[in-house]
This record gives C-alpha cells, structure tokens and sequence, in this order.
C-alpha cells in the first residue's frame, strides 16, 4: 500500500510520517524532495529551479514508489511530498497504479495563517541564515497555490482531505490508519 502525504509547506507532512513510523508496523518513508536534489546534480535544471517541473523527476518518484510496493508488498509505503501540480501528480499516480491499485492520496489541510506561522517558525537549514530565509520565503509564496490545490482536491474522489487544525501528528497518524479511510487493512 502506498500512502502519499500531500499538503502546503507546514501541513505537517514530516511530523505525520514520524509518527506513522512509530505506529504502522512495516514502513518504508519513501522522500522525492531526495530524488530532486540528486538530480539537480546531473542534469540540467529548468528555467524554474523546481525539480518537480523535470519529466525525469516525475518518472523516477513514479518508477521508485511502483518498485518499493512491488518488491515490499507487506510494508506500507509512505511518501511525504507536496505536489500542487495536478497534471504531475496524475502523472505519478498513474504509473504507480500501473503496479498497484493500493494508492492512498491524502492532503493535509490546515489554515493559511497557521501556515505561515509554522512555516516561519521551522529552521530548514541552521548553518546557513541567507538559505535558510530563501527557502521560508519559498515556501509561504506557495501557501496560495496549495490552498487553490486544496479547494480543487476537496472535490476529488481519489483524495482524503485530513484537517491538521484540531489534531496532533499521532493524531493524523492513527486517523489516516482508521479503516474508514483506508479500506485495504
């Protein structure tokens, strides 16, 4: 099974699969922003810096998550990605249902303004103030995509759309596991 986390910067993506590692038993975190960085070491990067505009990003998250349920079927597998381009995530979820129908889409929903709070409030990369402060002012620019991408998901029937407001990490953890959401346990 395949569990993909989606949500603007500072839903709570990363602390939800912690604590899903501790909770779900076989897990494998699966993390495309990884796939991302090594590729912007090997090959040429868009005009837009985002690795996420790269065919060959799409097709390599895509491949590995259809590898990982394949060769793991008895793990769950989770992978904690924002992705507010409805034409890549179709594009990857696609694939990955080549492999599998087990796919789980759920969007962490959580208020514009706690956004920016959190999102202000995380140290991304301690040693480094300037890139530190570029990486904060990336990612609240993209809390008004990710609320566009939440009211457009919200009407999906391949997506659960979890509020985070009133909920802890464990919380979400245990409410994306409830049988009511994923039917496959």
């Amino acid at each position: 099974m395949l569990l993909w986390i989606n949500g603007a910067f500072g839903a709570g993506k990363s602390s939800v699969t912690e604590q899903l590692t501790r909770i779900a038993g076989r897990v494998i975190v699966f993390d495309p922003e990884e796939a991302g960085f090594h590729l912007r070491a090997w090959v040429p990067m868009p005009e837009s810096g985002d690795f996420q505009d790269l065919a060959c990003w799409r097709d390599v998250v895509a491949r590995s998550c259809a590898a990982f349920v394949r060769h793991y079927p008895d793990h769950l597998l989770v992978v904690p990605m924002t992705v507010l381009n409805d034409a890549y995530r179709r594009e990857i979820f696609d694939i990955v249902r080549e492999e599998s129908d087990e796919l789980l889409h759920i969007w962490l929903s959580a208020d514009p303004e706690l956004l920016a709070r959190r999102i202000t409030a995380q140290v991304v990369h301690p040693d480094d103030p300037v890139r530190d402060a570029e990486v904060r002012a990336w990612r609240l620019a993209r809390i008004d995509s990710a609320t566009a991408c939440e009211r457009r998901l919200g009407t999906d029937p391949g997506t659960v759309v979890l509020p985070t407001d009133d909920a802890s990490p464990r919380q979400l953890a245990e409410r994306m596991l409830h049988p009511e959401i994923t039917c496959w346990m």
